[in-house]
């Protein structure tokens, strides 16, 4: 028996399709791609073609090990900016469908400290019309 994907529309879920593993692309994203940034967070972009059908944006998350010594506080932020990219997606995938491109997205936390999640969505949210600028500008 064979597995589908799913496709991005029919939810709000973030799936294995959209998480972000192509060597070649992390090279591209994290050597010649564009960043913007919004304490505390940063957002590398590249404008690539993607190796998946029907997702067009792709995304890698990250948090310090220098400043986040255990395992545990990294994947805690880990945890908090993947439920606030799968919240927030819906809009980011909707102009990058209206332009037609595809996007990778290296998603990082440049904090010091462990984030309160309110303060993460203000600032996720100047992020992404960050984002969604740099779309307009680069089409």
């Amino acid at each position: 028996m064979t597995q589908t994907l799913l496709p991005y529309r029919l939810g709000k879920a973030f799936g294995k399709s959209e998480k972000l593993i192509n060597v070649n692309i992390l090279a591209g994203l994290f050597g010649s791609g564009v960043f913007v940034s919004q304490y505390p967070l940063r957002a590398n972009l590249y404008f690539t073609p993607l190796p998946l059908e029907g997702v067009p944006a792709q995304v890698v998350f990250t948090a310090s090990k220098r400043k986040f010594k255990r395992a545990v506080d990294r994947n805690f932020i880990k945890r908090r900016l993947r439920e606030l990219y799968r919240h927030y997606k819906m809009d980011l995938y909707g102009a990058l469908d209206a332009k037609g491109k595809t996007l990778a997205i290296a998603l990082m936390y440049t904090g010091s400290e462990l984030p309160d999640y309110k303060l993460l969505e203000k600032s996720y949210k100047v992020l992404q019309q960050k984002i969604l600028d740099v779309l307009e500008k680069n089409t």
